[in-house]
């Protein structure tokens, strides 16, 4: 019994040295690149807009963290829906006393893009990396760099012609900040 009182004491110790949850905000650029075919003809382009995203999740110790994010994409056009969840976890290499650390690690979930007639929802995969610079005790501002790929696709009519749509990547830029608590 002293054993596993012991041992709870410590995990709980331990559990408070530095394990925080966090809530933080960002904004961005996000281009998302796409292939269309049809009858053996190819062509590339891509569609961007100013990113927001809200995230949740929780640090363990100094040297990695975990979450959840919600983004909402603001496109210019006729977009109806742009907008992922990801779950991501992050490497973190503290830096400069814990005043400044680099972060890096892989990034899964859903997106969902949605134009009239078009529908290239579908999940994604892939990384981030970025730095993190504390400013309080429990305010730090953070800025990085996302590259995800995406697997959705589609096929459109036009002119009686079946032109097949497929979703490449995601690139990301984002600057915001977190609050730890």
């Amino acid at each position: 019994m002293k054993k596993i009182v012991l041992a709870s004491l410590l995990a709980t110790g331990l559990m408070a040295a530095g394990n925080e949850n966090y809530f933080g905000i960002s904004a961005g650029n996000a281009k998302m690149s796409f292939s269309a075919s049809a009858n053996g003809i190819s062509t590339d382009g891509d569609t961007d807009g100013t990113q927001y995203t809200a995230v949740l999740g929780h640090y363990y110790g100094n040297t990695g963290r975990i979450s959840a994010a919600y983004t909402y994409v603001n496109h210019d056009g006729d977009v109806d829906k742009s907008d992922a969840i990801s779950f991501a976890y992050d490497f973190i290499l503290p830096l400069a006393e814990n005043k400044f650390s680099l972060y890096a690690g892989p990034v899964v979930g859903y997106t969902r893009y949605e134009e009239p007639g078009l529908d290239l929802s579908g999940f994604h995969y892939g990384a981030q990396a970025g730095a993190l610079v504390q400013i309080m005790d429990n305010i730090e501002l953070e800025a990085g760099y996302r590259y995800l790929f995406e697997t959705g696709s589609d096929s459109i009519d036009i002119l009686g012609t079946s032109v097949k749509v497929e979703a490449d990547d995601v690139k990301m830029w984002y600057v915001g900040a977190n609050i730890r608590f």
